[in-house]
């Protein structure tokens, strides 16, 4: 038994020092610093789908960086937004009734160093789509249209999270 506790202790020991790191040393990207995502601005006539984007976002930044994120337009870093377009397009139509949709979401993101003015980076469009289905009679009807916006905003906020962190040289 004793044996056997040994054993363990040295395979914890020796497994500790296997030369294992994170693969960037980006994984304290943030750290002490705060960002800032306002709002976006929304140039579409779609009601609150920039307040769902800057949401997501802020989300996705908690989770992935070290950041203190805030949603006022004040600190360290500031990410600025704006939703070009939205749109809803029949993409399957059956007995002359749509039954899915793709949505679609244009944006215009640029990323700012507060204290240089420095334009880190900045995408004048960011493109992002989601098909919805309708459900097939109008009795079983389920919006299904914001949980596919969030969808959206979700790959969205991934997406520039990972531009963010992982720049291309």
């Amino acid at each position: 038994m004793r044996f056997v506790k040994l054993v363990v202790l040295l395979l914890i020991l020796i497994s500790g020092g296997c030369g294992y790191k994170l693969a960037t040393k980006r994984a304290n990207a943030g750290e002490g610093q705060t960002i800032a995502v306002p709002t976006f601005t929304n140039s579409s006539t779609t009601y609150r789908v920039e307040q769902r984007l800057s949401e997501s976002l802020r989300r996705e930044l908690i989770q992935r960086t070290r950041y203190k994120v805030v949603s006022g337009p004040s600190g360290d870093v500031l990410i600025s937004g704006e939703v070009l377009r939205y749109g809803a397009a029949a993409s399957t139509i059956i007995s002359g009734r749509a039954s899915s949709y793709i949505i679609s979401v244009e944006l215009k993101i640029v990323v700012t160093d507060t204290r240089s003015g420095e334009v880190l980076y900045q995408n004048p469009n960011m493109r992002f789509q989601e098909n919805f289905e309708m459900a097939p009679n109008s009795s079983g009807f389920v919006p299904e249209e914001p949980a596919a916006v969030d969808r959206v905003a979700g790959v969205f906020a991934a997406s520039l999270v990972a531009a963010l962190i992982n720049p291309k040289p």
